[in-house]
């Protein structure tokens, strides 16, 4: 797809929607507000993956596992300098453990804040670490700043919380 095509402004859009539930959903968590608005941010940042997912599926890798993981080796070498496909993988599994993730905070809300802190960590280190690659080390032009500035607030955000705690 070429800059400006409109199938490529649905993706990234996808994406972004995304990236802004997440920050919600997050802003509200480290701020002491594990509440149906976070969980709600938390479940619309899922349903945008996986809209972005078919949506990139369909105008940018055509429904093949091979562009997609071509693309994804491309890029790694680009920004990386080591072409390594198999982080499609990584994509892959992202989106069902965000998405069981979701349903589990929405569908037994008491169990899912109750989980060990290790566990919750885990889980949001990962959808973090995944959306630094994808606003921040994989992003280009204004939107790698959006994503910086994403990471900023929320780790203002945390350092708040911190202090807070102690």
């Amino acid at each position: 797809m070429s800059p400006g095509d409109p199938n490529e402004l649905i993706v990234r859009a996808a994406a972004w929607v995304a990236t802004g539930a997440w920050v919600a959903s997050e802003w509200r968590r480290l701020r002491g507000c594990a509440d149906a608005r976070a969980a709600s941010a938390w479940t619309a940042g899922a349903v945008a993956l996986a809209v972005h997912v078919a949506l990139a599926f369909q105008f940018v890798h055509h429904w093949s596992h091979d562009a997609a993981r071509d693309e994804v080796a491309r890029q790694t070498l680009e920004r990386m300098g080591a072409a390594v496909g198999a982080g499609i993988w990584v994509n892959y599994a992202f989106l069902p453990l965000w998405a069981a993730d979701a349903a589990w905070w929405r569908l037994r809300p008491a169990s899912y804040l109750g989980r060990p802190r290790g566990l919750d960590a885990a889980a949001r280190l990962f959808v973090a670490f995944m959306f630094f690659n994808g606003t921040v080390v994989f992003a280009r032009g204004p939107m790698r700043v959006v994503g910086a500035l994403a990471f900023a607030a929320l780790g203002a955000a945390w350092w708040h919380a911190r202090r807070g705690r102690k």
